[in-house]
C-alpha cells in the first residue's frame, strides 16, 4: 500500500551536503594528524670514500643502527636516545644482534669525540663488530 502512496511523491534522494562535510572533516583530521616535517637532525652527510661497501643484508638481519647527529645527539633505529640511557640501550642492541655487531654512522661535520664515545660504549658493553658507515663518492666520468 506505501508502494502505490509513493508513486506519486518524489523518490527519495541522497543528501550530499552531509557527505561531503563528513568528507571535508576526515581529511582536516588526516592533515592535523599527520607530521608533514622531517626531522631534519636525522639528514646525516656521511663522509665519503671510495672503498664504501653496501651491507647486502636484508632488512631483518641488518645490525642496528647507532647514528650521531650534527649536533652530537645520538640516534639508535631512528629514535632519540638521552645520554644516560646510550649505555643500555647499546647494551641490548648488542645482546640482541645474532652477531653482537652495531654499525655507527656519523655525520661528517659531527663532533668526533661524541663520535668516539659511542664507539668505546659499544665495545664496552661487549660489541664483537662494530661497522663505521660511509657512502661511495658520485661517479665522475
Amino acid at each position: 500500500m506505501k508502494l502505490a502512496q509513493l508513486r506519486g511523491k518524489s523518490r527519495p534522494e541522497i543528501q550530499m551536503s552531509p557527505l561531503i562535510d563528513v568528507v571535508f572533516l576526515l581529511l582536516i583530521f588526516y592533515a592535523v594528524t599527520t607530521q608533514f616535517v622531517t626531522d631534519e637532525r636525522l639528514k646525516l652527510k656521511l663522509p665519503e670514500a671510495q672503498t664504501a661497501e653496501s651491507t647486502g643484508q636484508g632488512r631483518e638481519d641488518a645490525p642496528p643502527v647507532v647514528k650521531v647527529a650534527v649536533d652530537g645527539t645520538v640516534w639508535i633505529n631512528d629514535e632519540l636516545v638521552p645520554e644516560e640511557q646510550l649505555e643500555q640501550r647499546i647494551k641490548a642492541l648488542v645482546e640482541k644482534s645474532p652477531e653482537g655487531a652495531v654499525i655507527l654512522q656519523g655525520d661528517k661535520e659531527a663532533d668526533y669525540g661524541v663520535v668516539v664515545h659511542v664507539l668505546d660504549l659499544a665495545r664496552l658493553v661487549g660489541a664483537k663488530s662494530i661497522q663505521m658507515s660511509a657512502q661511495r663518492p658520485p661517479d665522475t666520468e
